[in-house]
């Protein structure tokens, strides 16, 4: 349960008691007592986090975004991992940045959504890649559009958000039995993360203000009607997880 102060009294994953763990550049870091999830508490603001990727993150602006030749080749190798979710399909990119993971999947075949907070992303977006449809939105509106997708792609956004309500409610709102979504986020239990949980380079607030393991991102989706297909193994601390909608 989380209060509109952002304070935090169980965990948002399975609802048991919590304790503070340890500090980081002046945040509380708690921890599940159940399923190891840990989290800032206080949570930031909504308000807050969207001011924070407003605000010349990363230097974006309309015109520029960094690396940016190098992002969309990179994407679109990737993409063919996905390519039997794509051709045809309606997909979404939740956390889109600039669009260039939206592109690939629009290059290889797909109705190609992407959505973001970030403003500045989303102009930038459009104005690269005019043959997508982008949405500045959050959660909670985006959950009232009557948009369904068949794959859902969400990579380096878990870690930025307060809580899990908000996200997993719209990714039901947006899917439908056997709507595939993938996700990456980094693995607070990989074995690579040091013992002193604070000196984990991702342990960053207020970048980062959450972090899971394979077992409660598991439960986690269980929760909604999602079943893991499968757990990519990495070399580094990073979760790579493919999830179905299961019937209603």
């Amino acid at each position: 349960m989380t209060t509109e102060e952002g304070v935090v009294s169980k965990c948002p994953i399975c609802g048991n008691s919590t304790n503070l763990s340890f500090m980081k550049d002046s945040y509380e870091i708690y921890k599940c007592s159940s399923c190891d999830f840990l989290f800032v508490s206080p949570y930031p603001s909504n308000n807050d986090i969207i001011a924070y990727y407003n605000n010349n993150y990363r230097g974006i602006d309309i015109n520029f975004y960094p690396k940016a030749r190098s992002r969309q080749r990179r994407a679109f190798l990737k993409s063919f991992r996905f390519w039997r979710y794509l051709f045809r399909k309606h997909t979404i990119d939740v956390g889109c940045g600039g669009g260039f993971m939206t592109n690939a999947f629009r290059r290889l075949g797909a109705d190609a959504h992407g959505m973001d907070i970030s403003e500045i992303s989303i102009v930038y977006a459009r104005n690269r890649f005019p043959d997508c449809t982008f949405h500045c939105e959050s959660f909670t509106s985006m959950a009232k559009n009557d948009l369904i997708f068949d794959f859902i792609f969400t990579t380096e956004v878990l870690e930025h958000i307060r809580g899990t309500r908000e996200f997993m409610e719209m990714i039901v709102s947006i899917s439908r039995p056997g709507t595939i979504i993938y996700l990456a986020t980094p693995d607070a239990g990989h074995e690579s993360v040091p013992n002193d949980m604070s000196s984990w380079e991702d342990i960053c607030p207020p970048a980062h203000i959450q972090w899971f393991n394979q077992s409660n991102m598991a439960l986690l989706f269980d929760n909604y009607g999602f079943k893991l297909v499968r757990t990519f193994t990495k070399k580094t601390p990073a979760l790579s997880m493919l999830f179905q909608r299961m019937d209603e």
